[in-house]
């Protein structure tokens, strides 16, 4: 795989609700002076990613917790579909940075 295409898939979550560019956005908004990894490309996507897994864990979490046994059919399941693509996207983090890591050493 070229850097170009790992470039690309990483620029969001599979489920398309975290990009790259949301995160860059929310860090140069928040950060009134950038840390100084923010322009190393490798360092700023591993914490992109690190940044995907927790929001996407968090959500999650939040998300399932609000389920009961008698929350609506037509809202429950949704929700679970939702659950379960936020943990899919958490776990494509863990991964991307496993082989971020692994193509630094």
């Amino acid at each position: 795989m070229t850097f170009a295409t790992e470039r690309t898939r990483t620029e969001r979550s599979p489920s398309g609700l975290f990009r790259m560019s949301t995160w860059e956005g929310e860090m140069e908004r928040s950060h009134p002076q950038l840390p100084r990894w923010y322009w190393n490309e490798a360092e700023r996507r591993k914490q992109y990613a690190r940044w995907v897994e927790a929001e996407a864990e968090s959500l999650a979490m939040r998300l399932a917790g609000l389920l009961r046994p008698d929350t609506p059919a037509d809202s429950a399941g949704p929700a679970r579909l939702l659950v379960e693509s936020l943990a899919r996207d958490a776990e494509w983090a863990r991964s991307l940075e496993e082989r971020l890591l692994r193509n630094a050493a």
